[in-house]
């Protein structure tokens, strides 16, 4: 099990396989994930649109979440990268890579989260691009 309560923590993976992550991102009062009987995918809470994966289809696509959740204890937070596939984890890396700078310019260490898009190369899973599909949230003092 990880334990959520510790300074620098980065947890990467999708609530289907750390549920208890699941329950953390429930905070989030802006995105979040959703599972039905076509698979898991991420919602926008304030515009109520739902980001389904292309990779169920086949195409070279997914969405992920980047967002900074409060720890259980309450006495800080830690950093969750979600996607709604693997590659959309790795994709949601890449986006924190390319835009700390800006993202931390931005929200510094306050809570956030926003939802990303990433494009792959098929054959490599090279990650191509990424791009915010939502304004970042200041999710500071909500939860």
């Amino acid at each position: 099990m990880i334990k959520l309560n510790r300074t620098n923590l980065i947890v990467c993976g999708s609530p289907r396989i750390l549920p208890f992550v699941g329950q953390v991102l429930e905070s989030d009062p802006n995105l979040g994930f959703r599972n039905d009987d076509g698979g898991w995918y991420l919602v926008n809470h304030v515009t109520g649109e739902e980001y389904r994966s292309p990779a169920n289809k086949g195409e070279p696509f997914d969405y992920a979440y980047v967002g900074r959740l409060p720890r259980p204890d309450g006495r800080g937070s830690f950093l969750y990268l979600a996607g709604i596939h693997a590659l959309g984890t790795k994709g949601a890396g890449r986006y924190l890579e390319d835009n700390l700078d800006t993202l931390y310019r931005e929200v510094k260490t306050r809570r956030f989260s926003v939802l990303i898009a990433c494009k792959y190369d098929p054959k490599t899973h090279e990650i191509l691009s990424t791009e915010a599909m939502t304004p970042v949230f200041r999710n500071e003092g909500v939860g």
